[in-house]
């Protein structure tokens, strides 16, 4: 039996400079619920007053720490890739317009082709200039990195 290549997994770069800031960001605000919930809880007259000031600060806390979480996984994973990835060329080989409310993207289809590898494709969902100007030439190619062993991948943009 023959093993089959592993998924391609996309990672978005991310330094761990630019993901200080929602790091910053996501600390900021957890103290802050946590200051203003156990303020207004103090001041607080009745029960239910306590558990919808409880149940927010604690919702908002939660949704801070995941926040942070997500940007140093991302910075993480970018530090592994670069270790490990070889710069290539990904052909566009197809781009579709996506709307969906607040973020309208182009979802792309890539052609990844590692140095010295097999291709394979992957999709892209991405609302960069790089990105969107790519989506509308008929020959584009963007740079990426790729990690052919694990087939790893990220767009440089």
């Amino acid at each position: 039996m023959v093993d089959s290549p592993p998924n391609p997994t996309q990672v978005r770069l991310t330094s761990p400079r630019s993901a200080r800031a929602p790091k910053i960001l996501a600390a900021v605000v957890a103290v802050g619920a946590l200051v203003g919930g156990t303020n207004t809880v103090a001041r607080s007259q009745t029960w239910w007053e306590v558990v919808l000031w409880v149940g927010a600060s604690l919702l908002v806390i939660l949704v801070a720490v995941s926040i942070g979480a997500t940007a140093a996984e991302d910075a993480r994973a970018s530090a592994a890739l670069r270790a490990t990835a070889v710069p290539a060329r990904a052909e566009v080989v197809e781009a579709e317009y996506v709307d969906e409310g607040d973020d309208p993207a182009y979802r792309l289809t890539l052609w990844i082709t590692p140095p010295g590898g097999v291709g394979f494709p992957v999709e892209h969902r991405c609302d960069h200039l790089t990105c969107v100007t790519a989506a509308g030439r008929s020959d584009a190619v963007l740079d990426v990195l790729v990690d052919p062993t694990v087939r790893t991948w990220a767009v440089v943009h």
